[in-house]
């Protein structure tokens, strides 16, 4: 297994997610050690030169399947989709992430991404309408999830603020980037979905299989201090010299 951790952060819709880790990835100790993120751009800038890499991605993935594919159809059929759409655009992003992992695990340095393997099962739940007698398969997803990632200690930052503060943003994301944005419906339904899936990753924590780490994103924009806490509770800051000291707002779970 390498050394070099897998970092996902976690958290709302909204909650800061990609501000956290944008914020982190900006240590100067952390890019001269040569840690990772995505392989495309999170914003609309390059909506272009993302997509082709979304493409090439998912295209890669298929293969990664391999042995799982059985296992992988039958989630398929048995998971309550909203709608067929849905269905498609979960599948693709979770193919798509998968490959990414996949890709840079070749480098063997660490991996930090704003939205990783769980995010994808968040959006997999999400895109579901669970009746009664057909509910959601989480571990089922969860489970082969994890059977086709890296041997890499999996570290998941979960980002977190007070609803109001992340409504708040929400509401002011430009032009809504998304459905959650636009409906209170929806970003109440998210919500819910967030605390599904934080309980099947504080099982696997006590399992030993994660390592959680909780960050609180409030209003205020995080110093070099908090960083450097941050990375060093993460497992990417190595024998660099940083000096983490005390940090209110961070905390690793036991």
């Amino acid at each position: 297994m390498s050394t070099a951790p897998y970092v996902e952060a976690f958290g709302c819709p909204a909650v800061g997610k990609s501000y956290v880790t944008e914020r982190l990835l900006e240590l100067a100790e952390l890019r001269d050690a040569g840690v990772q993120s995505e392989l495309f751009s999170i914003s609309r800038a390059r909506r272009l030169s993302r997509m082709a890499t979304k493409v090439r991605l998912v295209a890669g993935a298929v293969p990664l399947l391999g042995a799982h594919w059985g296992r992988f159809c039958a989630l398929v059929r048995c998971t309550p989709w909203s709608s067929a759409p849905a269905a498609g655009r979960a599948l693709l992003n979770w193919l798509q992430l998968l490959a990414m992992v996949q890709c840079l695990h070749r480098q063997e340095r660490p991996i930090v991404l704003c939205q990783g393997i769980f995010q994808a099962v968040w959006s997999l739940r999400f895109r579901s309408r669970p009746e009664a007698g057909r509910p959601f398969p989480m571990q089922q997803w969860i489970s082969l999830t994890l059977a086709l990632l890296p041997p890499r200690p999996i570290v998941v930052l979960h980002v977190v603020a007070e609803g109001q503060v992340i409504q708040a943003r929400q509401r002011d994301r430009r032009g809504g980037q998304s459905v959650i944005d636009r409906s209170r419906v929806a970003r109440n339904d998210a919500a819910v979905v967030v605390e599904e899936v934080l309980a099947v990753i504080d099982a696997l924590e006590s399992s030993g299989r994660v390592r959680v780490v909780t960050f609180d994103n409030a209003q205020g924009e995080p110093g070099r201090q908090k960083l450097c806490a941050l990375a060093h509770a993460l497992g990417l800051a190595g024998s660099m010299a940083m000096a983490p000291g005390p940090v209110h707002g961070l905390s690793q779970l036991p």
